[in-house]
């Protein structure tokens, strides 16, 4: 058990470690303010001039503005956590009293009775391994019965067992020992809110532990040991009876000798099968190779053949035919093919080729056969070898027999030899038992005589309990640990909400989920909420304009197409995602970049819900927060377009037109938006489309291939990453062309002249 006192220590200079490294952070940029008003720099605008990382880098580094961003996000739960902390560390310091520390130590000694090795040739004992002894009176001294008894002394015989279980408690929850291994000592700890209560309660327990572990050390060791000697003489006595009978009902007489001779005989078989199945094999070898060597004799050969007559009659016919197609060639000259003469030789010519056929299918041949000599030798060699196979075939099934049973013996001598063994070792083990149980019977009573003459015990009190006279923990210590605690907690609480939030806060963090560059990400400057009593002027003028950072938007645009008319999609999840803010601000920025109206097609309002608010009296759009020059509109206010049913509507002090359906509903084939497309890229260079969010219609994703570029509007703190990802696939199996996203409703986190660093 370890003191409290050390406890406390500890888990207050872990927390301290971490508030170190916390601080050192914030040091960091007090040492950088610091240098940069050395310098003389004492501008306090926000200018910074880094580039923005490449796609590949950025979706693996993490710079320390990251972290700062989480941090300043979470700050209200954060300061939340820690005055919380703080404020239960003030509280418990002075409202709960901290309680007095009573002490006391211990010294171990080395005494006979620790010698538990019953030497039995009388040498020095053995010397206990560091802290063993130390060990043994912690475990005296923490024992449930001797605090139920010092408990018990306490509140006198009379007591309750509800009121000795709950004092029981109570005296355990206060009471500490903490042993120190090298010097052999123990220290006892008791804290109580009364000193003198603590100091009273170790010196009973001190008396307590004395009386007891006299009584554990000296009484009943020689008798124990006595019976247990005896008890091992019996069991000797059976073992060896059980031996010998065992020997006698399996004739044994040198198991070793009768196991080697089984393994011997073994092996010889094994030795003659092995042989006999090579013989076996070889011989079978050389009948398959025989048969397949004389397959084709036979037993009777043909002698000679004689077919010369029929070869004479033959030649004598085929000689008769060449002069009759001499002759018919003779003919062929000089008379026609229809004269009688060659009609007459064709026709003994054709009789000649059948005589001949006929005469070669009649044709005998005279052929005479006598016996093959060689057939009676191949044979008799077939006879040998099946013969020679037949016999290895019979040995080989004797020596399976023989082995089997000769295996069957030697796995009996292994059984019997394993049991005999087993009996053997328990007779080994019983009769060192026995012997060794002597020599402790034989030394318990000469260490029982000593203890009794010398009287004296091995533990010595080097520090009695004393009523201490300060607490044990100050105030001050009390709230330094909490604040350390709170500054971890907040930390902890700040890390687990930033590992469960899926949605994005800055533009690095949404270039690395997405794996897609932010083409646009204005800053909301004014808290995004207009504070009580403050006025439309002053919120005005804390939000920055967000119609200021589109170049980089416009850049992308035109690097999408070779075309001078140019189709921009622009498409979100949901409704509140900001996406007309986004395409007021890049149809400002495109009208300064074309001498055509920029035109909106807005495929998102309703028939009786136009998204850009109705017209006023003149017939024309009116826009608030996007700037804007005196300059006359550039279309009529109600003008229906000819070809795909839009209205068309100018919007004030702005080059920019915005046309929406008339029936509110637009064109669902392909055809019909391709040609709708086509006819409004004749009269305008930038045509942004205004899709409806993708959590209401698929018709965005579904005429992003008809566009030339795409882009994603994406809420800070609200569009959550999954979703961004599906509608970002969808977007790619379309055939779109996704050229990046746009953050909006985004806030800035990190302090100005904290952001001015990083």
């Amino acid at each position: 058990m370890k003191g409290g006192t050390h406890t406390f220590f500890s888990q207050l200079l872990a927390q301290l470690s971490v508030l170190r490294d916390i601080l050192d952070v914030f040091l960091r940029i007090i040492c950088a303010v610091e240098t940069s008003l050395l310098a003389g720099n004492r501008t306090c605008m926000v200018i910074t001039t880094r580039t923005r990382p490449e796609r590949k880098a950025a979706v693996v580094e993490l710079t320390v503005r990251d972290y700062l961003n989480t941090f300043f996000y979470y700050r209200r739960i954060a300061t939340a956590v820690f005055l919380s902390v703080v404020a239960i560390g003030v509280a418990v310091a002075l409202l709960v009293p901290m309680p007095y520390r009573a002490q006391s130590t211990l010294l171990v000694l080395l005494a006979g009775y620790y010698d538990q090795s019953n030497n039995p040739n009388g040498g020095a004992a053995m010397q206990p391994a560091i802290g063993q002894l130390d060990g043994v009176e912690a475990q005296i001294l923490g024992s449930p019965e001797l605090h139920r008894d010092v408990v018990i002394a306490k509140l006198g015989p009379n007591a309750s067992e509800h009121d000795i279980d709950s004092h029981l408690q109570e005296f355990e929850h206060r009471l500490h020992i903490e042993q120190n291994d090298l010097a052999s000592t123990i220290s006892l700890t008791y804290y109580d809110a009364d000193p003198k209560e603590a100091a009273d309660a170790l010196s009973r327990l001190l008396d307590t532990y004395f009386r007891r572990r006299a009584t554990i050390f000296t009484s009943g060791r020689v008798d124990f040991l006595t019976g247990q000697r005896d008890e091992v003489a019996r069991q000797l006595k059976k073992a060896d009876a059980d031996l010998l009978a065992f020997q006698k009902s399996h004739g044994i007489v040198n198991i070793d000798d009768q196991t080697s001779r089984a393994v011997l005989l073994e092996s010889q078989l094994v030795q003659q099968k092995l042989e006999n199945d090579t013989s076996l094999a070889q011989h079978r070898g050389e009948l398959k190779s025989e048969q397949a060597s004389s397959k084709g004799v036979k037993a009777t050969i043909p002698i000679f053949t004689d077919d010369s007559e029929a070869a004479h009659a033959l030649d004598t016919m085929q000689l008769s035919l060449m002069q009759l197609e001499a002759r018919r060639a003779d003919f062929a000259s000089r008379y026609m093919d229809s004269s009688p003469f060659v009609q007459q030789l064709d026709q003994q010519i054709a009789d000649m080729h059948a005589s001949i056929a006929r005469r070669k299918a009649q044709m005998a041949t005279a052929t005479r056969y006598g016996h093959n000599d060689y057939y009676d030798v191949v044979q008799g060699r077939l006879a040998a070898l099946n013969a020679s196979i037949a016999g290895e075939t019979a040995r080989q099934q004797a020596l399976e027999g023989q082995i089997q049973d000769t295996r069957a013996t030697l796995r009996g001598l292994s059984d019997v030899s394993s049991q005999m063994r087993q009996l053997q070792a328990t007779r080994d083990i019983l009769a060192d038992s026995f012997k060794d149980r002597s020599r402790q019977v034989e030394l318990a009573k000469i260490q029982q005589g000593q203890v009794s003459q010398v009287n004296s015990t091995n533990v010595r009190v080097i520090q009695a309990p004393f009523p201490p006279s300060q607490r044990s923990v100050s105030a001050s210590l009390i709230i330094a640990a909490s604040v350390a605690a709170g500054l971890l907690i907040s930390a902890l609480v700040v890390l687990v909400m930033a590992s469960l939030r899926e949605t994005f806060l800055s533009p690095e963090q949404a270039e690395r989920s997405l794996l897609l560059p932010v083409l646009n990400a204005p800053v909301m400057l004014g808290g995004g909420a207009r504070r009580p009593g403050a006025s439309a002027d002053a919120a005005k003028a804390a939000s920055r304009p967000a119609h200021m950072a589109y170049g980089r938007m416009i850049a992308a645009i035109n690097a999408s197409t070779d075309s001078p008319a140019k189709v921009v999609m622009a498409l979100s999840f949901g409704k509140n995602d900001g996406l007309l803010s986004v395409i007021r601000g890049l149809a400002v920025e495109l009208e300064h970049r074309t001498t055509k109206p920029v035109l909106i097609l807005d495929m998102a309002s309703g028939a009786n819900a136009p998204l850009y608010g109705p017209p006023n009296a003149q017939g024309l759009l009116t826009w608030s927060g996007h700037g804007g020059q005196s300059r006359a509109a550039s279309a009529a206010p109600a003008e229906i377009a000819a070809s795909g049913g839009l209205v068309f509507e100018s919007v004030e002090r702005h080059n920019i037109v915005v046309a929406r359906p008339e029936s509110g509903t637009f064109p669902a084939s392909w055809q019909q938006t391709t040609s709708l497309f086509d006819t409004l890229r004749e009269a305008h260079d930038y045509i942004v489309v205004h899709a409806p969010p993708a959590s209401q219609s698929f018709a965005g994703i579904e005429n992003a291939a008809l566009a030339d570029a795409t882009v994603m509007a994406v809420r800070a703190e609200v569009s959550r990453k999954p979703v961004v990802l599906g509608l970002k696939t969808q977007l790619l199996d379309a055939g779109g062309r996704l050229i990046g996203i746009a953050l909006t409703h985004r806030r800035g986190y990190i302090p100005n002249f904290i952001y001015r660093f990083f």
